[in-house]
């Protein structure tokens, strides 16, 4: 098994577990504190893990359409990546590293979690053939379109995106994405 197929399969078992693609409700039905906090204009979100308790910490000057995507990815830390994080914490102040394999993971899980397939697979049916006006229909950014198009070809879809990102591009200015 792939690390996309084993990625895929542990979103759709919360998925079916928790009845939601939402992030923010699935963090709630796992007992993750989200908290909003400024953290100036380096750092966007990060996940820790704290006497017992986990958290996500997303910096409330992100636009709210951001905030999904930033507890997603975070959340994708907790559920791939929590025992690291109990062990030594995520010592990633520079997160969205394009090298970590981690944020490549976490990317991975955030495509599959917020992009239905039965939803993407309609679109695509439904003759929308350009990748960004996909993304704007879906309200992603590209670069996460591009990570569930790999996620999708890992299940024997035949998509092919027309860019390839890179994992730290949640670092980038991506707030400005979901204006229509």
């Amino acid at each position: 098994m792939t690390s996309l197929q084993y990625i895929a399969g542990r979103v759709s078992a919360l998925v079916k577990k928790c009845d939601t693609r939402d992030p923010f409700e699935i963090c709630k039905s796992m007992d993750i504190h989200i908290r909003y906090k400024d953290l100036g204009y380096g750092i966007k979100a990060f996940y820790f893990y704290q006497s017992r308790i986990k958290n996500i910490v997303i910096n409330n000057r992100v636009e709210q359409e951001f905030r999904r995507i930033l507890c997603a990815h975070e959340l994708g830390h907790a559920v791939l990546h929590g025992k690291l994080a109990a062990m030594r914490g995520f010592q990633e102040f520079n997160l969205f590293d394009s090298v970590v394999p981690t944020e490549y993971e976490a990317n991975l899980f955030t495509a599959e979690l917020l992009i239905d397939d039965g939803e993407l697979k309609a679109l695509l049916e439904g003759g929308e053939t350009s990748f960004f006006a996909l993304a704007q229909e879906l309200r992603v950014p590209a670069p996460l379109l591009d990570f569930k198009f790999r996620v999708l070809q890992s299940k024997g879809v035949p998509v092919t995106p027309p860019v390839y990102s890179r994992s730290d591009f949640l670092k980038d200015d991506v707030d400005g994405c979901f204006s229509s």
